[in-house]
C-alpha cells in the first residue's frame, strides 16, 4: 500500500499567525498563547516585513500552509498605507481563504480598547499619548499580563465600533472607518482553540470589505 503524507486533523499546527510587526503584537499574542496553554499549537510565521502584502507573502511563502494549520491569520495595520494596498491585502487573503485581523490607525488601538472606548477619528501620535497616562510601552514584554484582566471590555468596545461602522455606512470599509478594529476576531479564535473547536474560528462574519 501506497504511504500517504497527509496529515490528519489532529497532526496539524492549529494556526500560521503572520504579524505586521515583531514586538507589541508579537510579544502580547505570544503572552495569550503561553497563557491559555497553547504553546506549540500556534505558529508564528517568519516575519519579512510590514507592507500588508508582505505580512500575507509571510503566510503564502510557508511551506504546505493550508496543509499543515488548520486556520491562517495576518495582523495589519493601515499606518500610511495606500487604499490599495491595505484593502487590496484583505481582499486577497479572503479569496486565499486567509484570516486577516486589521486595526485603522494601528495595533494600539487594540490595546487602549482594554481601557476606554473611542468612537472618533484618531492617528497614532494620539493613539501613542492616550496610552501614555496607562503607562504602555510599545516595546515591554509584560503587557498582555498586565491587561489580560480586561480582554472582555476590549472585545465588547471593539465589537461596538463594528456595529457603530455597520449601521453608520452599511458595511465595514477597512481604510475608511477610523476607529476601527476586529483583532478580537483572533482573540476569540485563540479561545475556541482551547476548546478543542479550532474550525470553529470564524473571520470575515457578515462583513463586506470594498
Amino acid at each position: 500500500m501506497a504511504r500517504t503524507t497527509k496529515k490528519t486533523r489532529n497532526e496539524k499546527k492549529a494556526v500560521l499567525i503572520a504579524l505586521e510587526d515583531t514586538k507589541s503584537s508579537r510579544f502580547y499574542f505570544q503572552s495569550l498563547i503561553n497563557d491559555i496553554g497553547l504553546r506549540g499549537k500556534i505558529i508564528f510565521s517568519k516575519h519579512i516585513g510590514t507592507n500588508p502584502s508582505n505580512v500575507l507573502k509571510a503566510i503564502t511563502s510557508t511551506t504546505r500552509y493550508k496543509e499543515d494549520y488548520e486556520k491562517q491569520w495576518i495582523v495589519i495595520d493601515k499606518d500610511e498605507w495606500s487604499k490599495e494596498e491595505f484593502n487590496g491585502t484583505i481582499k486577497q487573503a479572503k479569496d486565499l481563504g486567509v484570516c486577516c485581523a486589521f486595526s485603522n490607525e494601528s495595533y494600539e488601538l487594540w490595546i487602549l480598547l482594554h481601557f476606554e472606548q473611542l468612537t472618533r477619528w484618531t492617528n497614532r501620535e494620539e493613539l501613542n499619548s492616550k496610552l501614555k497616562k496607562y503607562k504602555y510601552d510599545k516595546k515591554s514584554t509584560d503587557t498582555y499580563a498586565k491587561i489580560k484582566s480586561k480582554q472582555d471590555q476590549a472585545i465588547e468596545n471593539a465589537k461596538h465600533l463594528i456595529k457603530k461602522h455597520i449601521n453608520d455606512d452599511g458595511e465595514i470599509k477597512p481604510f475608511e472607518q477610523n476607529p476601527l478594529t476586529n483583532i478580537f476576531e483572533l482573540v476569540e479564535c485563540l479561545r475556541a482553540v482551547v476548546k478543542n473547536n479550532d474550525t470553529d474560528c470564524i473571520c470575515y462574519p457578515k462583513d463586506k470589505f470594498s
